[in-house]
């Protein structure tokens, strides 16, 4: 992932799918006069218009009714398609996990709104029962499974765990990127050494193919990962942004139960919107440094 990438094929499809985005109707509340009448939403890891509807579409239309603002959807086509959306004002506001906020502050200067908390949000490094791996030195030479480029516990989570190891990818030991939640069950298969995802993944990727804990050994899990948040494009008024904040905070317990109507998002059922700190995120900021892509994090000239 290299910024020509970042920006370049993403404005490609911004261009490609101008008028694709999921309208709700008008709300009832009375609307910020500092507001447009409509703000358009984009989610960054979900890709494309049926799953963004059925994942999110409970949550645009209690959006909508609390805020008195018709709320659209944008679907994207990766993870990084945020930062020219919000560049060219295609979105208003965007649901971004730690991993794509950095990229939307540092390539578009994103305003964080709110954070959502994620209970027990990190990373944890598995390894076989039999395999004999029982520390992350001993993945030297190895090849280490991940779910997404790009994902914040996943690929950078990780990668920085590993770096702080003084091990290096793709010179001390290899990546190979799943694209799906199977990586336990690759790993069981015995074609990698070892398989990272967040705590919640790893969780639920056990149930859903049937998987034992026993036959697996964790040997490694990360620091707390910083919360995921909704951050709101720079363009906006600055009185129309902090009335987003205010209504978005006192309507907290509305909106995380229109986002876990959706099975998908059980990783949202204890959460919490609190105020969003840019340094919190210094981690993530640091996990893209180990991993050798510190350019994205300088703003495209």
């Amino acid at each position: 992932m290299k910024l020509q990438r970042l920006l370049v094929l993403p404005l490609l499809f911004l261009i490609s799918c101008g008028s694709q985005e999921i309208e709700s109707t008008n709300s009832n509340r009375e609307a910020i006069a500092a507001c447009p009448e409509r703000l358009t939403l984009a989610v960054t890891d979900i890709f494309g218009e049926e799953e963004l509807k059925k994942d999110f579409g409970e949550f645009q239309t209690v959006l909508g009714e609390a805020l008195g603002i018709s709320i659209d959807l944008f679907p994207m086509n990766d993870r990084v398609t945020a930062v020219p959306a919000l560049l060219f004002e295609r979105i208003d506001l965007a649901l971004a996990g730690p991993s794509e906020y950095v990229l939307l502050k540092a390539n578009a200067d994103a305003i964080p709104l709110v954070g959502i908390t994620r209970p027990d949000y990190y990373t944890v490094i598995a390894t076989n029962a039999n395999s004999g791996i029982e520390n992350l030195q001993q993945l030297k030479g190895k090849t280490v499974g991940i779910r997404e480029e790009g994902s914040t516990a996943s690929h950078l989570g990780a990668l920085k765990m590993l770096a702080d190891m003084g091990l290096k990818p793709n010179q001390d030991f290899n990546v190979e990127i799943i694209g799906s939640d199977r990586g336990l069950v690759v790993l069981k298969e015995g074609k990698l050494d070892a398989w990272s995802d967040g705590n919640h993944h790893y969780q639920r990727a056990l149930e859903k193919y049937n998987l034992q804990a026993s036959e697996f050994i964790r040997i490694s899990q990360g620091k707390p990962l910083p919360n995921d948040l909704i951050v709101a494009n720079p363009s906006l008024d600055a009185e129309c942004i902090a009335e987003l904040q205010a209504q978005i905070v006192e309507n907290e317990r509305k909106l995380i139960d229109a986002i876990v109507v959706s099975p998908a998002n059980k990783k949202y059922a204890q959460s919490q919107m609190v105020p969003a700190k840019d340094e919190d995120y210094d981690l993530i900021r640091e996990g893209y440094k180990a991993i050798g892509e510190e350019e994205l994090l300088s703003p495209a000239q």
